[in-house]
């Protein structure tokens, strides 16, 4: 999709339609070791008079926009999408808190992983870095940006190769990557995303397309959807993520079996928005070192979707035609659902997977 079709789809949502909500099942999730190194996060501020790095869409806001976020501001730089390890091991990370979009999938032995998107704000430091999987692809796709990573399958390398991403890995000459003494192998490899963002490519420099279908922020209707202030999901009997609305924050905080989930800095894990998709989950064909079957997500087609945002939860489905589409998203009435402008986190959700909200 070129940017101005998608400055186009943006300008075409309407605010936040809504329905009413799912109530599945599910529970919660767990603790995380010794802290990892971090930096504190540069904001980038609205220069309303230059377009560069946003995304121009009467739904949000007069002027530029973020891509990645909705909210007003530039940012003359690409995206760069980490992936970042949550096994109980790689806990506490470093850099989440800063990230525009997080995206959840599962990987082998229950356990999930991240892909954080950077745009708005420097992270500083970012990991532990880990590999990456067939799914990043259709992540990271619509960002034409850059995917870091520490290695991977040579079966996956060959499908990441052909996408339209500048890739970044372990090894690599930007000098971004390094292995933390504070932690053990194969836990302990972290980056600096100003080292990738110098190291960008004529063909991956430009700011991203919009990402999602924002809308302005406090859009929300108060009757939107159904009430919902807790969501417990279940991705396998290892990964077991829960957010809960805090009202004084208007944000949703997360927790990991049970244990508030926090990043290096101690700061609390949240969203202004949680994204739960629908995804199917196949066999990718492969076994990782340890012999575990590796699953494969597919980020492309279609499925149910829950919004959650302001504590209500709001019904509809999500499409994607390619792995370099973006996100469409759709209310039960049919009507286009818009993400309100923040920071947000999808939930790659497998359809056996289970979800409560409460």
């Amino acid at each position: 999709m070129t940017r101005t079709a998608a400055r186009r789809r943006r300008a075409a949502v309407a605010v936040f339609a809504g329905v009413g909500s799912a109530v599945v099942m599910a529970a919660c999730s767990g603790p995380g070791p010794a802290p990892a190194p971090t930096s504190t996060p540069s904001v980038t501020t609205a220069v309303p008079s230059s377009p560069a790095g946003a995304s121009t869409g009467p739904s949000a806001t007069s002027g530029p926009v973020l891509p990645l976020t909705g909210a007003p501001g530039t940012a003359d730089r690409p995206a760069l999408v980490v992936k970042v390890e949550n096994s109980a091991a790689a806990r506490p990370q470093s850099g989440l808190q800063a990230a525009d979009i997080v995206v959840e999938e599962l990987v082998e032995g229950g356990i999930t992983r991240f892909a954080a998107m950077y745009h708005s704000r420097d992270p500083g430091t970012v990991g532990p870095v880990r590999s990456v999987r067939h799914v990043d692809v259709q992540i990271a796709g619509p960002t034409r940006g850059i995917l870091a990573f520490s290695g991977g399958a040579k079966v996956v390398l060959a499908v990441v190769r052909t996408a339209d991403l500048q890739l970044a890995q372990q090894g690599d000459r930007s000098g971004a990557f390094y292995r933390s003494p504070s932690r053990r192998a194969p836990h302990n490899l972290y980056l600096r995303a100003g080292k990738l963002w110098a190291a960008a490519g004529p063909d991956h420099s430009a700011p991203p397309p919009a990402y999602l279908p924002f809308v302005a922020a406090g859009s929300v209707p108060a009757d939107a959807g159904a009430a919902a202030t807790r969501a417990s999901l279940r991705f396998s009997a290892a990964a077991r993520p829960s957010w809960t609305y805090d009202a004084a924050k208007d944000r949703w905080l997360r927790s990991e079996n049970g244990r508030a989930a926090v990043e290096s800095s101690g700061a609390r894990l949240g969203a202004d928005t949680v994204l739960v998709l629908r995804v199917k989950v196949g066999d990718a064909g492969y076994r990782d070192p340890a012999g575990n079957p590796v699953p494969e997500t597919r980020f492309v087609g279609s499925g149910p979707a829950v919004l959650l945002h302001g504590g209500r939860a709001v019904e509809g489905t999500w499409s994607k035609a390619s792995a370099d589409a973006a996100l469409v998203l759709t209310g039960g009435d049919g009507a286009a659902l818009g993400v309100p402008a923040g920071r947000t986190w999808i939930e790659l959700l497998p359809v056996g997977g289970r979800l409560s909200l409460s």
